[in-house]
């Protein structure tokens, strides 16, 4: 039976979600990681991501100059990481160093693979759109990547600053 309640409490009911990474390259030196909550696969043929992202984000961007970006989602084990990248800005600090999160090379874009995540999607973008307060930004996936341990477990978004890692909560 349901109960009449506020839109903020049924929100937290909603919990957990995923949550990915999103990383950039700057033309001018450097890359960037941010940590983004709302995500949706959007198309399969093509095969295409949605990921929304503040408009003041350095994430952001970076997308509108180069066009490109990985979406990562993170393995349990880059909780702490994943916090840290979605808790700073960085426009004035390296994220990915900060948050000592290893990378590599990607195959067909700029932006760097995480290399503990458990899949990374190379993505060029194809659309920004705003129907509300924040942009959101599909892009098309150029290649596709998995972590080698196939038995590696997924980051999940509880609430607040909260994570669950294989059913369990961890701040």
């Amino acid at each position: 039976m349901q109960k009449k309640t506020t839109v903020e409490k049924a929100t937290a009911r909603k919990y957990p979600e995923p949550v990915v990474l999103v990383t950039t390259h700057n033309p001018k030196g450097g890359d960037n990681v941010m940590a983004v909550g709302w995500t949706t696969t959007v198309s399969y043929k093509p095969r295409m991501i949605l990921v929304a992202i503040d408009d003041a984000a350095y994430t952001y961007e970076l997308i509108r100059k180069t066009k490109e970006f990985v979406v990562a989602f993170p393995s349990v084990k880059m909780a702490k990481a994943t916090l840290y990248a979605g808790s700073r800005h960085g426009h004035k600090i390296d994220k990915i160093r900060g948050a000592g999160l290893a990378v590599q090379k990607a195959r067909k874009v700029k932006a760097p693979l995480l290399r503990d995540a458990v899949a990374n999607f190379e993505c060029k973008l194809v659309k920004i759109f705003q129907p509300g307060d924040c942009p959101m930004i599909v892009g098309r996936v150029v290649a596709a990547h998995e972590n080698k341990d196939g038995k590696l477990k997924r980051l999940y978004y509880s609430y607040g600053k909260r994570f669950v890692l294989g059913g369990v909560r961890a701040e």
